[in-house]
């Protein structure tokens, strides 16, 4: 477990650099090494104080993750009552039917109000060309 102590430890000061305190959560592998470490740790009779300077992080923070929170306060995914695991799904694209002959008429309306219904596409386009539209 110490070299896993250790992995962590890089980890964490890897996702430090260069970002404000406090800011963007720690992965979820991460939260879950430290409370299992922790909890290993106080059976064997160690402190919570001495858990957390191992580990490098706070002591709210280490709590927050006990508790299955964030430090913000949200609960994370897998801690939420009642969240089902996720399952993979395959997607199909959509079954391609035949078009419908309605889809592939076309009306012509004027600005007087006459209607030309029922064209096709070329019948429609020869009937503007014709009308100069």
């Amino acid at each position: 477990m110490e070299k896993e102590l250790e992995q962590f430890r890089q980890e964490v000061e890897r996702l430090r650099a260069g970002r404000k305190a406090g800011s963007g959560p720690f992965l979820e592998p991460l939260r879950a090494f430290a409370v299992r470490y922790l909890a290993h740790a106080l059976e064997k009779g160690d402190t919570l104080k001495a858990v957390v300077e191992r580990l490098g992080v706070s002591e709210p923070t280490l709590q927050a993750w006990r508790r299955g929170q964030t430090p913000g306060g949200k609960k994370t995914q897998s801690s939420e009552q009642g969240a089902a695991p996720l399952k993979p799904v395959v997607v199909h694209p959509p079954k391609q039917h035949a078009p419908s002959p309605v889809a592939t008429t076309f009306a012509v309306v004027s600005p007087q109000g006459w209607r030309v219904e029922g064209l096709g596409l070329e019948e429609a386009a020869q009937l503007l060309r014709r009308l100069a539209c």
